[in-house]
């Protein structure tokens, strides 16, 4: 990380700042926003989706169209460069993917502004999940085994090996919402192995996985998946949370959030930031088996849902802000972990959640999710984003039926990030 973009100045603690938010379609750029406003600060944001959250939300002062970071990073940045320099921005945060288009053209802010960004490289072998495995073995932490795969049958000899004993998951080595994850379940479908199999080589085979678009192979975990949400200053931790991945838009996205102190989570989190000497938010996939080992499974250098587990008073804006008060008192902000109390997409609990409640026959724990969770995007001053979220929906399915797309790639499809050069 350098310097130059990250560095805090003695003031930033003290007076009010103009922060520039990316990525204003997420519900998380919505939190972000929404918490330094009440901090006092002013806020911008700037999307390439013509409807988002942060577009319509009274704690943004204005909002930006700017073109997809897709069709050219440089571009991209460039637009960015210019409502940085007319509006008199102190911090840029990206908050999805478009970070790592930001990351890439790093340089075109020196001296503009600061941005909570890392380089491109230190990014990419964070996101990239083979690279973020290796990264993590490199520091000492223990590690699932995991293989790439350029071939769409490259994997099955693995199935011969004891650590894939149990089965495996295949995933893209660059992918989200594990909206393409493949998975071989040996214990619970022994029989039908071969079906299955079969069934994924011709999955790879019409994805044309390949040294250019590689995929991993990864030792099927058991156990309670977690997540957590951090920021660090240098590899030390300024704030943390971590909440059960309980109910999920299908394999991937969280969409119900419940702090809870894992002390062993926090330790992982702060040896391998430290490790990495990471700055930023950075948040991890976790399986922790009924023994209580601790395996990481993927890396977000960005915001996440962790973000909706902190209140106006819990310091988070501090930690992104100015965390050297934080750090010199050795002290980390997390959000109050009370019984029951959580956050939630309401209108995706009512669906993917109802749904997996029932085939998962838990109405009991959907229901007590559901009376003891806030709405992360309805919020009664400033009402205007949950109407939104209805707007940005129809456009996202419009955009994934004339480019032949499921709703969630439609969803990022002109902010990700595939490796590209």
């Amino acid at each position: 990380m350098t310097t130059e973009a990250v560095a805090e100045t003695a003031s930033d603690s003290q007076r009010p700042q103009r922060i520039l938010l990316t990525g204003g379609r997420s519900p998380a750029a919505l939190e972000l926003a929404r918490l330094f406003h009440s901090a006092g600060h002013r806020v911008y944001a700037a999307e390439s989706a013509p409807y988002h959250l942060c577009r319509v939300s009274c704690a943004v002062e204005r909002s930006f169209l700017v073109p997809p970071p897709s069709e050219g990073s440089g571009r991209f940045a460039a637009a960015l460069c210019e409502i940085v320099r007319e509006h008199r921005i102190d911090l840029l945060i990206p908050t999805c993917e478009e970070i790592f288009h930001i990351s890439k053209e790093l340089g075109r802010f020196a001296g503009l502004c600061r941005v909570l960004a890392a380089p491109l490289a230190e990014m990419d072998r964070l996101h990239h999940k083979g690279k973020f495995i290796a990264t993590v073995a490199e520091i000492g932490l223990p590690v699932p085994t995991t293989v790439p795969v350029d071939t769409p049958d490259g994997w099955l000899p693995l199935l011969q090996q004891s650590r894939f004993r149990e089965g495996l998951v295949l995933k893209p080595a660059y992918s989200r919402f594990a909206s393409r994850t493949l998975l071989l379940d040996l214990r619970r479908a022994p029989l039908s192995t071969a079906k299955r199999s079969k069934e994924m080589v011709e999955e790879l085979e019409t994805t044309g996985v390949s040294f250019q678009r590689p995929w991993v192979a990864q030792e099927l975990l058991r156990g309670e998946e977690w997540c957590t949400y951090s920021v660090a200053q240098s590899g030390r931790i300024a704030a943390h949370t971590a909440y059960r991945s309980r109910f999920r838009a299908g394999r991937g996205a969280s969409i119900h959030y419940e702090p809870a102190e894992q002390p062993m989570l926090l330790d992982w989190v702060r040896r391998f930031v430290a490790g990495i000497g990471f700055t930023g938010q950075i948040a991890f996939d976790f399986m922790v088996s009924p023994e209580g080992a601790v395996m990481p499974m993927e890396c977000n250098p960005r915001a996440t849902s962790g973000v909706h587990l902190f209140s106006s008073d819990c310091g988070l804006t501090e930690a992104l802000l100015a965390p050297s008060a934080l750090l010199a008192a050795d002290r980390i902000t997390s959000p109050a972990s009370k019984a029951g109390r959580g956050a939630m997409l309401s209108a995706a609990m009512l669906s993917y959640g109802l749904v997996q409640s029932v085939r998962e026959r838990m109405p009991g724990e959907w229901l007590r999710a559901w009376q003891n969770g806030r709405d992360v995007v309805f919020r009664r001053d400033d009402p205007k984003p949950f109407a939104e979220q209805f707007r940005l929906l129809a456009w996202t399915r419009k955009t994934a039926k004339r480019r032949n797309l499921t709703l969630q790639q439609a969803s990022t499809f002109d902010i990700e990030w595939n490796g590209d050069s």
